[in-house]
């Protein structure tokens, strides 16, 4: 009890830290089941933010996948925006004794409910079935408005849906593009889309995305949005391992401090349409804002849809004093550097190794 009256009073001395004690204390309760009146004022308030009733929205639609589970709806009504954490539908799920499941369709669902009050309405049922041939479109992170458009039938619709005016004022992009701003995520429609429905999708997403982190970060709301979805898109496609994210966003931001140039090859490649390809010396003496070779500072914009991941890193990068980094053999990880000596030991270190895998792929195919 004494424990938990002084988080109690850390709350109230320093909102910044509510949400990670609220994480380890979900954790903590759901376990033990013992969110009940003498678990103290901590406890009450956690207990009033997941089982509180609350007056209802304006209703959003919600749709639930067949398959999914109660962590899976969980996900679903935060990526929405119902609620700030998975963890607190799991906790009511918990704390109410109706075992009924949740059934797959469409959720007709108010906005401002508390998750208690969600869950109540979506063992109720769905408001309607959805359709036996459910129309799924993934897209994945990393990808530029020109090769979106490819999974579509309709490339040139796709690009001119996202490079529409309104969409675009109503989002309060300035660029002449979408580029950066079309959420990569898995969506449901009812019917097969057409490639405005699709883009209208994913800007939605991304717009409620981007605004919960903004939210959530301290300061986020101050930040410059189109720096920060510009640095997200480098770190989207420079970085393959989550954990790195942040370090890529370090040495972004650090190379910026230093006014040096970012010279990185994915920019390159947006500009001149080469995407994936091996950049040649002479490709980097070409004229464009994005030959970030040449141009000091960021690109004009994103080269690319970042990810959720990507994203945060641009918004909390690492504390770091890295200038440089550069792939390690696997393929997925890289190695970090200070200095620049210690930068071309790690090139010549990634070369030794390349050097050595051909090797002996040569060799096993030679037998």
């Amino acid at each position: 009890m004494a424990e938990q009256r002084s988080m109690a009073e850390e709350i109230q001395r320093d909102v910044s830290t509510w949400r990670w004690m609220l994480s380890a204390m979900l954790y903590f309760w759901a376990a033990a089941g013992v969110v009940a009146a003498g678990a103290g004022v901590a406890g009450l308030v956690v207990y009033e933010r997941v089982m509180g009733d609350r007056p209802g929205g304006t209703p959003v639609t919600l749709e639930v996948p067949e398959g999914a589970s109660g962590g899976d709806v969980g996900k679903l009504l935060t990526e929405k925006g119902f609620i700030e954490d998975e963890r607190l539908f799991r906790l009511a799920m918990r704390l109410d004794p109706d075992n009924r499941s949740i059934r797959h369709g469409v959720y007709e669902l108010p906005m401002g409910l508390s998750p208690h009050g969600l869950l109540a309405l979506m063992r109720k049922g769905p408001d309607r079935q959805l359709k036996a041939e459910q129309q799924r479109v993934t897209i994945p992170e990393g990808l530029s408005i020109v090769q979106m458009a490819e999974r579509f039938e309709d490339p040139q619709a796709f690009i001119a849906a996202a490079s529409d005016e309104d969409l675009r004022a109503a989002a309060g992009v300035e660029a002449d593009t979408l580029e950066g701003y079309l959420m990569p995520n898995t969506y449901f429609f009812d019917e097969k889309p057409n490639e405005r429905e699709a883009v209208e999708r994913m800007l939605e997403q991304f717009l409620r995305d981007y605004a919960a982190l903004a939210l959530e970060i301290p300061g986020g709301q101050e930040f410059d949005r189109n720096a920060i979805v510009t640095v997200a898109s480098l770190v989207e496609e420079e970085a393959r391992a989550d954990e790195e994210r942040p370090l890529v966003a370090s040495v972004i931001y650090n190379r910026l401090a230093q006014n040096m140039p970012l010279q990185m090859d994915s920019t390159l490649q947006f500009a001149l349409g080469k995407y994936g390809q091996r950049m040649l010396d002479a490709d980097k003496e070409v004229k464009s804002p994005y030959n970030t070779y040449k141009e000091r500072g960021l690109p004009p914009g994103p080269i690319s849809s970042p990810g959720l991941a990507s994203l945060r890193a641009a918004m909390q990068p690492a504390a770091t004093e890295y200038l440089y980094f550069v792939s390690n053999a696997d393929g997925v990880t890289h190695t970090f550097s200070r200095t620049l000596s210690e930068h071309n030991a790690a090139v010549a270190r990634f070369n030794r190794e390349i050097a050595q895998q051909r090797r002996e792929q040569q060799q096993r195919g030679a037998q």
